[in-house]
């Protein structure tokens, strides 16, 4: 698998989840012209990420879909100012986490437990 068709995954799964929350926008990648390193960046709504990584570089697909889960989540945050997603049973901000082989969306409530994978929120 290449390293576009694992980022484009991720991508677009954290967007199914976006679509299923209500979350309006797209996300993207994009290299900012401020980014003398060109580091590729999530964007969303004309804001980026404030890491980056190298698009070239090979992604494991579960780390890549975490690591692309947060990386929304911090644009998303500083564009609507809002916690985003949040648990139906706690409304604690979910945070993206890997559990064994699976990018799962964690919520803190309750001692913890999982709400969805990444890219199939409900």
């Amino acid at each position: 698998m290449t390293a576009d068709k694992v980022l484009g995954d991720a991508i677009r799964a954290v967007q199914r989840d976006m679509e299923a929350t209500g979350l309006p926008g797209r996300l993207g990648f994009a290299v900012p012209d401020w980014d003398d390193l060109g580091y590729l960046r999530v964007e969303y709504q004309g804001q980026y990420s404030g890491s980056g990584l190298r698009g070239e570089e090979k992604h494991e697909p579960v780390t890549a879909l975490v690591l692309i889960a947060d990386l929304a989540q911090e644009v998303i945050a500083e564009q609507e100012w809002r916690t985003w997603p949040t648990c139906p049973e706690h409304s604690l901000g979910l945070h993206p986490k890997r559990v064994d082989q699976a990018a799962l969306w964690m919520c803190e409530g309750a001692g913890g437990h999982p709400v969805a994978a990444i890219g199939e929120l409900a």
